[in-house]
């Protein structure tokens, strides 16, 4: 339930505790270059006629759960664990990104800037930075498949072009198939104008729980 718990602040009641919602990264900040914030707006004008919906990323995995699924797990103490991507309190250090998924449920696109604080080889993003991108973009659209949790069992990826730190790029993923509790997966990591393919990659994720049936692939 929800109440003031002041300040004008309105939190979620649980346990007793007064719990002000989470902040949802997923929007521009200090730290967003001017391209990270035009493709953003360019992509919130597209999710206008309902085909795309843009999804809100919090610090914790914990606050990404239905509340009732919070409730049961308890109050955290401490500063708890952090999501990977979202491990620095700096604005545009590290991973600055938002997702949107596509209607149908079997397509997402992951819009990225990767920070100084991902570099690699001089002025470039560490390949484990991309990988990163990469598993997070395919796995939010096998957990949307799936509607239920979600491992990776493989990732595969092709690396075509060296990223530049600071650059911003668009990571598409697509179901390809879905047997049983495999879906297999694909992923392409492009500039904003879709000039420059940085990386593609296969995955293959397993849900835990084999309750949902087969889709088809995506459009």
């Amino acid at each position: 339930m929800w109440r003031s718990c002041g300040a004008g602040v309105r939190a979620v009641v649980a346990h007793g505790l007064c719990r002000v919602p989470p902040t949802d990264l997923a929007v521009p900040n200090a730290g967003w270059s001017v391209a990270m914030r035009e493709q953003f707006q360019h992509l919130l004008r597209r999710a206008a006629d309902g085909s795309w919906r843009r999804i809100p990323s919090y610090r914790r995995g914990l606050d990404h759960l239905p509340e009732v699924l919070q409730m049961v797990v308890g109050p955290v103490t401490g500063p708890g664990p952090r999501l990977f991507l979202r491990n620095l309190d700096a604005e545009g250090a590290g991973f600055e990104y938002a997702i949107f998924l596509h209607a149908s449920g079997h397509r997402t696109q992951c819009l990225c800037q990767l920070g100084p604080y991902l570099e690699g080889h001089h002025g470039f993003a560490h390949g484990g930075a991309i990988a990163t991108l990469i598993d997070t973009t395919v796995g939010t659209c096998a957990l949307a498949v799936a509607k239920t949790s979600v491992v990776t069992a493989k990732l595969s990826i092709s690396y075509l072009a060296p990223m530049p730190v600071g650059a911003v790029v668009v990571a598409d993923s697509c179901m390809e198939r879905h047997e049983g509790r495999k879906i297999f997966l694909s992923c392409h990591v492009r500039d904003t104008k879709g000039d420059t393919l940085y990386a593609e990659a296969t995955a293959l994720f397993i849900q835990v729980e084999d309750t949902k049936p087969s889709l088809a692939a995506c459009p």
